[in-house]
């Protein structure tokens, strides 16, 4: 049997007899098994792969529950820390309750050896099988389709815990903030900034018809939920920094400055170039340093961000004026409305176009 190129992780909360028979199919291709009690009832299950592994598993105890994602801190911790690192190539996380083959299990240990340079695989599973729960598979294509477009970054499955990392991202992932299921969502964001590529294999997709899970419906879905939405939470929060000075600027030139003194046309264009103007500095600063993680401001992103304000500006004023026009007036709460609509599409082209670099 090949020598194999990683090290297998499992945490693990109060486990039946499904972990149990999770290390028994691998205990032939592994040489080392780290496994994270993560504040069990009892370790009455924990005993039997004890007995089944024997020097092969690095046993590690968490006395509390700490959750998933700080299980697997701990495990990439000790695997560094042991110098079970400079025997291997990386590591392969699985679960312990039956979801993952033994055969998928050793396919990403092997791909892992082909491909360990900042590498993050990933198995997907086919989320328009019929032996998937629809609240599990309606869940997975929705965080799928929210994650590729508030992160540009198009992955099938991000719940899958069939996973393996190359060496190189393990001080990475130490870093990683989370300590439950959210983790596993923060990994899949920073790939992008930390230059780790995702690569994609498919796997069975396996769920019993008694298959519990640990996840907490409202508190871990609000966990992952918030993970998820806070590259958008910046970007609102840069938006509504801009606003500040937009609405502002907009309502003083436009109401108290110049008034009825003007034609509505004309005293709409000179408020809204003068106040897109000042509030798109703003913008640009906090977009480049909390919305996007400081991404590099070259010259071409920058003539690229005020390409896409010349037309965000201009589509703001011809809607402005043509929707308060037909309404007879309430110029700012039409502003208001469309400017949050323009706001959506902004964010997309700014995460692709403006700040996104050659990559994208």
């Amino acid at each position: 049997m090949n020598k194999p190129n990683g090290v297998l992780v499992i945490p693990s909360l109060n486990p039946d007899e499904r972990l149990v028979a999770v290390v028994d199919g691998v205990k032939d291709y592994f040489d080392d098994i780290i496994v994270v009690n993560d504040g069990s009832d009892d370790d009455a299950f924990f005993m039997q792969i004890k007995s089944v592994l024997g020097e092969k598993l690095h046993y590690l105890i968490h006395e509390k529950n700490r959750g998933k994602g700080s299980a697997l801190k701990t495990a990439f911790s000790y695997y560094k820390t042991s110098g079970l690192i400079n025997r291997y190539y990386g590591v392969i996380t699985a679960d312990g309750d039956g979801q993952h083959s033994t055969s998928d299990i050793i396919m990403l240990d092997k791909n892992l050896g082909e491909n360990h340079v900042r590498a993050l695989h990933i198995g997907i599973r086919d989320l328009s099988s019929k032996v998937m729960p629809f609240r599990s598979k309606f869940g997975n294509k929705i965080n799928a389709f929210l994650f590729r477009y508030m992160y540009g970054v198009k992955v099938q499955d991000t719940q899958s815990g069939l996973r393996a990392m190359s060496n190189d991202t393990i001080d990475w992932l130490i870093r990683l903030r989370g300590e439950r299921f959210e983790y596993e969502m923060q990994m899949l964001i920073g790939t992008k900034d930390a230059k780790v590529r995702i690569i994609e294999h498919p796997i069975e997709t396996k769920y019993e018809e008694q298959h519990k899970s640990h996840f907490k419906t409202i508190s871990d879905s609000y966990r992952v939920t918030k993970v998820l939405f806070s590259g958008m939470a910046k970007f609102i929060f840069a938006a509504l920094i801009a606003g500040i000075f937009d609405i502002g600027l907009f309502y003083f030139i436009d109401y108290v400055i110049i008034g009825n003194r003007l034609f509505a046309s004309i005293s709409l264009l000179i408020s809204t170039v003068v106040s897109r103007t000042v509030s798109s500095i703003a913008n640009f600063f906090v977009n480049r340093f909390i919305t996007f993680a400081g991404k590099k401001a070259s010259k071409s992103s920058v003539l690229r961000y005020y390409a896409l304000w010349l037309g965000q500006m201009a589509s703001s004023y011809g809607l402005v004026l043509l929707i308060s026009s037909l309404l007879g007036g309430g110029e700012i709460f039409v502003k208001l409305f469309v400017d949050l609509v323009l706001s959506l599409l902004s964010y997309k082209i700014q995460q692709v176009w403006v700040f996104g670099g050659k990559n994208e």
